[in-house]
Order: structure tokens, then C-alpha cells, then sequence
């Protein structure tokens, strides 16, 4: 499955109406936001359609899981090209199993949680929280759409520091990028399970992590920054995407691809955005031996004089003052 998906739950009383477009969506939040009203409608559509009071527009099926802690297997076997909702309260989706379970699957999920699932890829985009933006006297709807938490974007103050500290998620191209244009000290910090120990240690001036598989982990990086409001925080989708929006490479498709790549991401081959990317830019560069991108080891065509400039572009711009003009 791909694309976006726009869905309209509604009763006489009330109405969500909101877009899922990735194969995972969290939604987060409090008792009495909502959430567990919206799964309500959801659950009396699936078993008494319109006979229910609550229509359901949507273009693809809606199903809410229902089974037991052990059940999930056969069940989820059961669905197709549909966006299943799991309510908050089962343990089996913080497991490993599970997370590989539907990484092959063809459908878009939706969780309701307050904690973290750090064993599923998911974009920092797509952690949402429920709110009403209206609230009428009956009979007119109370209306109830979803927000983002968290962006790829952030305000900073400028900080002062002969050496500033650079934390990156990778050890790979990105790094290898990173550490030859940061002004001060670039660090590895093994994967984003590494972050929130990584911080603490070395309290560093600012972060840079690919954005399409970090939501698990933002949270732990927004604590530490209420503390430290002048910590830089760069989430763009990946490293990958960063040369592709940089428009060094080219590909009859890049600029629809960028602008909507929902459209182009198969949820079954790709669990995350950040390996389509990866995908997608390997095979675009595999036939030019100057360009050819590999993930272990980047080209020295990323790193030389316009090009690197162009992929710094894409930074923002108050982050961009703390990379060097020339490559070291």
C-alpha cells in the first residue's frame, strides 16, 4: 500500500478527520483528548456498519485490532491493504517479533500509545495528538483533527563555543559527510539507541539524526533540550534525502518524488522512508562511478568544493553557520 489517506469518522455529535500517509502513525495524548472515543466509533463501524450511527469515509479499510495478547498473528494475517488501529494497552507491539512481523506487510498502522515503540522505525512527523478545534452546541459536531508534536524544524539560539560538539546517529556516509565540514568535534553515536546516553555524556551543541526513523527517540532528545534550549536538533528524513533535495544528482522524477513521496513508497518494501531514500539514490547514481553513492564508504565527489556547498544548503540556516565553507 501507498499513498495518503484521507479518513472522515463521524457521528451526529462527532468528527475526526484526519491524513495518515506512512505505513506507522503514533498517536499520543492524555485521558480526555479523544483518542478513546475515536477508537470507540472505529470498533462500532467494524461491527455494525451503518446501522451504528457512525460512518466511516475512507478509501481503503479501517480495522481495529480486538484479539488477545497471543492472537495477533492470525489475526493481522487476516488483513490487506488496510490501516489497522491498535488502542494502547497491548504489550506485544514493544517486541521484536512483531516489529518484524509487519515490516513485510501491505498495511499502514496507527497506535495509540504514551510510550515509546522503540523496536518499530517510524518518521517524527507521524507522532500526532488529537485536538478539538470546535466546540458546538448540539446538534452541531464537536470536530476533532490530528497535529504533529514534532517537526523536522526547530528555532536556535546561536551558541558560543571554539569547538562546538557534533552527536550523529551513523558511522557511515553521513558521518563521514558531517565530520569533514562540522567546525568542532563530530561524534558517532552508533544508532539512535545510543542518543540519550551519548547527551548526558557529552553534552553536546547539537544533533543531527535521520528524522524518518527517530520518533521513538525524540522524546528523550526534547527533555534534554528544555534544559538546554540552544542545543541545535537536525531531523531531515535522512542523510540521503539531503543529496537528493540538494539537486546535485538528477532524476527525471526527483522533484515529484520529493514533493510527495508517499506516492512513490511501497509500505511492504520499504519499513521506513529513510531506506527508500537510500534506495532510491543508490539507483540513480549506480551507472556514474563519480557519484555512485554507497552507504559504507561516500564518494569524494560528496565532499569536494559546490557540491558539498549545495548539500550544506539544505541545513537551515542558523545550523549552517556552524559548518566549515571549506572541507577539512
Amino acid at each position: 500500500m501507498r499513498g495518503l489517506h484521507h479518513i472522515i469518522l463521524e457521528t451526529r455529535r462527532l468528527k475526526y478527520e484526519f491524513d495518515i500517509k506512512r505505513n506507522i502513525t503514533i498517536v499520543l495524548g492524555d485521558s480526555a483528548t479523544g483518542k478513546t472515543t475515536m477508537m470507540g466509533l472505529l470498533r462500532e463501524y467494524g461491527l455494525r456498519r451503518e446501522s451504528s450511527g457512525v460512518t466511516l469515509n475512507s478509501d481503503v479499510p479501517c480495522e481495529v485490532y480486538a484479539g488477545t495478547e497471543e492472537q495477533w498473528k492470525i489475526i493481522l494475517q487476516s488483513y490487506n491493504q488496510s490501516i489497522v488501529f491498535f488502542d494502547e494497552g497491548y504489550h506485544f507491539i514493544f517486541t521484536k517479533e512483531f516489529a518484524s512481523f509487519i515490516s513485510g506487510t501491505d498495511n499502514y498502522y496507527v497506535f495509540i500509545t504514551r510510550k515509546p515503540i522503540k523496536c518499530i522505525p517510524y518518521s517524527i512527523n507521524e507522532i500526532y495528538g488529537i485536538r478539538t478545534t470546535g466546540k458546538y452546541h448540539f446538534p452541531e459536531q464537536i470536530y476533532h483533527e490530528f497535529y504533529p508534536i514534532y517537526t523536522d524544524k526547530s528555532a536556535w539560539d546561536e551558541f558560543d563555543s571554539d569547538s562546538p560538539v557534533l552527536l550523529v546517529e551513523d558511522d557511515c556516509s553521513g558521518y563521514q559527510f558531517f565530520s569533514k565540514t562540522w567546525k568542532g568535534e563530530c561524534i558517532s553515536v552508533g544508532g539512535n539507541a545510543g542518543f540519550a546516553k551519548m547527551i548526558q555524556m557529552t553534552k553536546p551543541n547539537a544533533i543531527i539524526a535521520d528524522g524518518a526513523a527517530f520518533g521513538a527517540y525524540i522524546q528523550d532528545v526534547m527533555i534534554y533540550r528544555e534544559h538546554f534550549p540552544d542545543m541545535m536538533v537536525y531531523l531531515p528524513e535522512s542523510f540521503e534525502w539531503m543529496i537528493l533535495k540538494s539537486g546535485v544528482v538528477a532524476a527525471e522524477n526527483m522533484s515529484d518524488v520529493l514533493a510527495h513521496p508517499e506516492d512513490y513508497i511501497e509500505c511492504s518494501a520499504y519499513f521506513s522512508w529513510e531506506r527508500f531514500f537510500t534506495g532510491f539514490l543508490v539507483g540513480i547514481t549506480r551507472d556514474d562511478s563519480i557519484t555512485a553513492y554507497q552507504k559504507q564508504k561516500l564518494k569524494p565527489f560528496y565532499l569536494e568544493g559546490k557540491v558539498r556547498e549545495r548539500i550544506l544548503s539544505v541545513i537551515p540556516e542558523e545550523f549552517r553557520m556552524q559548518f566549515e565553507t571549506g572541507c577539512r
